[in-house]
């Protein structure tokens, strides 16, 4: 039985995402041996980012601009503003490329090298990366490519504008991409069952590109997607028909037993109603497999990295991602729906997941590790932080938190010493009135205690924090933000703060009682079939517009005294910077203030 396991642009290149990992070493566990995964985003970026499709593109730009014609003024000014300004990216493109063309692997390698740690050669290769991705995508203009996503005119939230876009040549990167490097590959190995990894919006089409792309040629591959976006909408897959023209399933929630029984059925081509966490088409009906299935994680192997290629990472040594948990275990942020990625909590035992790190650290030579639990429970950080100095395990890690009182100076020191160089909060505000309407249960008072005693600890920590929250006034969000503009966190080593603008997304607590949130109304946008949030309207506080607005606002502020590079680009590598540092290799702080000003370009 061959099973082929596939992760879509676009994503971080940093660091490979924990779902194939996971799922490729279940199904290793339970005797599915020929099982393959590929990181087609980072796969694709390698490509991409050399001499050759460089040059390959830059003839195909002039090509294009040579079809378009330059037949003349009246030609010109004839055009519609949409052909004049598509004519005018092309041509900038044909003229900037090659300047670029030497540049793009070496930008690309030293990020994979130890340039990577010379903060001015980093932020360069990022810049050139980046800029040369957007002046390859002027071939499928309007779309834009960067290191990190993809922008479409096509909404992902449509299944019409989605199933328009997976066809379309002229605007769609993915779809020559994939036949040029990927496809052939795929259908060789001529899977029985694919699958494809969808954990982000952006994922979507370039995912869907390739199921069809597959589909075309083999219909007896079975493709079925997997991922938290999709088990967000499992009432709109049951409404929209269009999608199964191009995927034969779904599995929401949690992947391991259910891609498994999946393997098995198809394998037997028995019965899919015995495949949990599965949504399927069986006589033009679409099936919904109950109840759904949550895995025991002690039951569970440590993730298996086998078969990606660690070396192609953005990165000069591996960010290896593991969970001590799954699900949330407060649960109670009127804003958020994380909690729908799984069906509820649970730990896996602190003895198995010092074992796991050995295991990868040993294997994969690497000491750095990111926990990436929707919060690590302090009772496991206190586990952890006793475990490895016991076990002799010298690893640097990080790890997502809430603000809890008994992250107390002696826990905060003790996990220092293990070596956690940094923690993420969800902070989303500074002023009690919105963090108590929230729901977030914490107290200012014990957020600034906490980070205080993070500072003493030498932990880093990165805090994100939500602009527009309903009945927010202007000068609360100003509270927020001169908090996190305190001088001694924006002075200290390794910190970092990303802001996001309010959207009421689908199925989050506060959907269940507007009012109680000052909300006059929720509207779903009529034309999005598979809509992940709502519009809405506010009593009082910022509207939507004055909230976008504010958001900008506290972008500008932030930007004027917080380098992006490396801690708000990427937190594996703001890991990697804070690691560095400590092994006695620091850099200057005026050179790094420097070359973070903004008015330095």
């Amino acid at each position: 039985m061959k099973v082929l396991l596939l992760f879509p642009p676009s994503w971080h290149p940093s660091q490979p995402y924990l779902s194939l990992p996971s799922l490729t070493a279940f199904l290793r566990q339970n005797g599915v041996d020929n099982v393959i995964q590929r990181d087609l985003n980072i796969e694709l970026l390698d490509i991409l980012l050399t001499r050759k499709t460089f040059s390959e593109f830059h003839q195909r730009i002039v090509d294009k601009l040579g079809r378009l014609g330059n037949t003349g003024e009246m030609s010109w000014w004839g055009a519609s503003p949409y052909d004049q300004e598509k004519r005018n990216v092309l041509a900038r493109a044909a003229e900037a490329i090659p300047s670029v063309i030497d540049k793009v692997e070496f930008a690309k390698n030293t990020l994979r090298s130890d340039g990577f740690y010379n903060l001015e050669r980093y932020m360069d290769s990022v810049h050139i990366i980046n800029e040369a991705l957007g002046m390859l995508s002027a071939l499928y203009y309007p779309s834009v490519l960067n290191a990190v996503s993809n922008d479409m005119r096509y909404s992902v939230y449509s299944s019409q504008d989605i199933l328009h876009a997976i066809g379309d040549e002229e605007e769609n990167i993915f779809l020559a991409l994939y036949q040029e490097h990927i496809l052939s590959s795929v259908l060789e190995f001529s899977p029985q069952v694919l699958g494809i990894s969808i954990t982000s919006t952006s994922q979507i089409i370039p995912g869907l590109t390739l199921a069809k792309l597959v589909k075309d040629q083999n219909k007896e591959i079975h493709i079925t997607i997997g991922g938290s976006v999709f088990t967000k909408l499992i009432d709109s897959i049951k409404k929209v028909d269009g999608l199964f023209s191009v995927v034969d399933s779904f599995i929401v929630f949690e992947g391991e037993h259910a891609l498994l029984g999946l393997v098995e059925q198809v394998n037997d081509r028995k019965d899919l109603k015995k495949v949990p966490n599965l949504i399927y088409r069986e006589n033009d009906v679409t099936r919904i497999n109950e109840p759904f299935y949550a895995e025991d994680l002690n039951a569970l192997p440590a993730p298996d990295f086998d078969g990606l290629p660690l070396r192609l990472y953005h990165a000069p040594a591996p960010v290896l991602p593991v969970q001590t948990s799954r699900g949330c275990y407060y649960r109670k942020c009127a804003f958020c729906n994380l909690h729908l990625d799984h069906r509820n909590f649970r730990t896996r035992k602190v003895e198995l997941l010092i074992e796991d790190i050995r295991t990868l650290s040993q294997k994969y030579q690497t000491p750095y590790f990111f926990f990436t639990d929707e919060s690590v429970p302090v009772n496991t950080l206190r586990e952890i932080s006793d475990s490895l100095p016991e076990n002799q395990l010298n690893i640097q890690w990080m790890a997502g938190v809430r603000f809890e009182s008994a992250l107390d100076d002696n826990l905060l020191e003790k996990m220092s010493k293990s070596g956690c160089q940094k923690l993420v909060f969800g902070l989303e505000s500074y002023n009690q009135r919105v963090l108590n309407l929230m729901k977030k249960g914490i107290k200012t008072d014990k957020v600034k205690r906490i980070l205080d005693s993070c500072l003493k600890a030498d932990i880093a920590f990165h805090l994100y924090i939500i602009v527009g929250f309903p009945t927010e006034t202007r000068e609360e969000a100003l509270e927020t933000l001169r908090f996190v503009l305190t001088k001694e966190y924006v002075s200290s080593p390794g910190f970092s703060c990303l802001p996001s603008i309010f959207g009421i997304e689908k199925d989050s607590p506060i959907t269940q009682n507007p009012r109680e949130y000052g909300l006059r109304s929720l509207m779903a946008p009529g034309n999005e079939d598979l809509g992940l949030g709502y519009f809405y309207e506010v009593e009082y506080g910022m509207s939507p517009e004055e909230a976008e607005e504010m958001y900008h606002d506290v972008i500008c502020q932030l930007s004027e005294v917080l380098c992006p590079f490396p801690y708000n680009y990427s937190m594996p590598d703001g890991l990697l910077y804070i690691a560095r540092s400590k092994l006695g290799q620091h850099v200057n702080r005026n050179i790094l203030r420097g070359l973070c000003d903004p008015g330095n370009g």
